[in-house]
């Protein structure tokens, strides 16, 4: 099993948008949400997290926290980190299935919140070309995307 088994109360941030940490966590109880932009004005849901793993996009791709986690509830995590990472594996097989099913999970929301990105721009050309009035709508989805693909640079 993984070298640390840690425990979050209800509000504690297990993890900060931006930082750099090499490990990932395996959600063993309880459920987070992740935000980006946390704590100020522009904070935005970005994704529930109820068992799976968390973190793990960050920890393969070398990449900083694309968002703050939280704790909805006490939540258990197994903290697995490169001089484990093997081993957790090799101990639990049946959980490289659930690994590959988390990521793949994240790659189709990055898909679609892509595809929504392309659709919310070429609706903007459409409307800047015919020189429609969009109103809030559009300008709210903008921002949405803005504030999101902002904070994964």
């Amino acid at each position: 099993m993984a070298d640390t088994i840690l425990v979050y109360k209800k509000g504690d941030i297990i993890c900060k948008e931006g930082d750099y940490e090499l490990w990932f966590y395996e959600v063993l109880s309880g459920s987070l949400t992740i935000y980006t932009n946390y704590g100020t004005e522009k904070q935005q849901e970005i994704g529930k997290v109820n068992g799976g793993f968390v973190g793990e996009m960050g920890f393969i791709n070398s990449m900083t926290r694309i968002g703050t986690a939280v704790a909805d509830d006490d939540v258990t995590l197994a903290k697995i980190d490169e001089d484990t990472f093997s081993s957790y594996f090799e101990e639990h097989p049946e959980k490289i299935y659930s690994i590959l099913k988390c990521v793949s999970a994240r790659l189709g929301e990055i898909d679609a919140n892509t595809n929504e990105a392309y659709n919310t721009i070429k609706d903007l050309l459409e409307a800047y070309d015919s020189k429609k009035e969009t109103g809030g709508a559009l300008k709210g989805k903008m921002s949405k995307f803005r504030d999101v693909f902002k904070s994964r640079k």
